[in-house]
């Protein structure tokens, strides 16, 4: 009889412990995959766009140097140099690819719900150069500046704005627009706003931009 009164005691406590909240624990798999597939059709979700103005300057000095009699000289020539300053706009978007999101990205304690997204994105869009705002000062001694060192001046100037990306605040922006996006869609499935929490995976760095930032298929430069 005692045998018979554990044994029914050890099945009770077995199935306690499968069940979390009060919840089986296969139910909530099925509700965490059912959460996963609701946020992936949302796919690829742009959240935040950025223009950012650039003005590119370049000052190109020419110098005499050498030596005469033992005496080294270096002397800029007063009528050799080139200046130019060339005015840019560079559009960033940041997007989150919820198509990601699996089941596991998704914990759920009593009636809160933590989701932890994707990292964002950024994907450079366009560039363009204000043509009739570029400004060049070039010596008579000189050339003028070609179409080749004005598309390398203006790669160094989108390169020199995409270093300043974890900056500039469009990946937080991103995050926010993101889980603004997310919480009314969680609430309509019955979800309280005040116990969903969002967060998402690192914050960045300038070691991260290679991983972080994509060029367009229409972008070229």
């Amino acid at each position: 009889m005692k045998r018979t009164v554990f044994i029914i005691a050890m099945a009770l406590l077995t199935a306690c412990t499968s069940q979390k909240d009060g919840q089986p624990e296969s139910r909530k798999g099925d509700e965490k995959v059912n959460i996963a597939n609701v946020i992936s059709r949302q796919s690829r979700l742009y959240t935040a766009q950025y223009v950012v103005h650039k003005i590119v300057t370049h000052n190109d000095l020419k110098a005499l140097r050498g030596s005469f009699l033992g005496i080294h000289f270096d002397q800029q020539l007063p009528l050799g140099d080139r200046k130019i300053a060339i005015p840019i706009d560079v559009v960033l978007q940041a997007y989150i690819d919820f198509s990601q999101i699996t089941e596991r990205d998704i914990e759920r304690q009593g009636d809160a719900l933590h989701i932890t997204l994707p990292d964002p994105r950024i994907v450079v869009t366009s560039s363009k150069v204000d043509n009739q705002g570029v400004k060049t000062r070039v010596s008579w001694l000189r050339s003028d500046f070609t179409d080749s060192e004005l598309t390398n001046f203006t790669r160094q100037g989108v390169a020199s704005i995409l270093r300043t990306v974890p900056q500039m605040g469009i990946i937080e922006t991103a995050r926010q627009n993101a889980a603004a996006q997310l919480i009314p869609l969680l609430s309509a499935m019955g979800y309280k706003e005040e116990r969903i929490v969002i967060t998402f995976r690192k914050q960045f760095d300038q070691s991260d931009l290679g991983t972080l930032i994509e060029k367009d298929k229409t972008f070229n430069l």
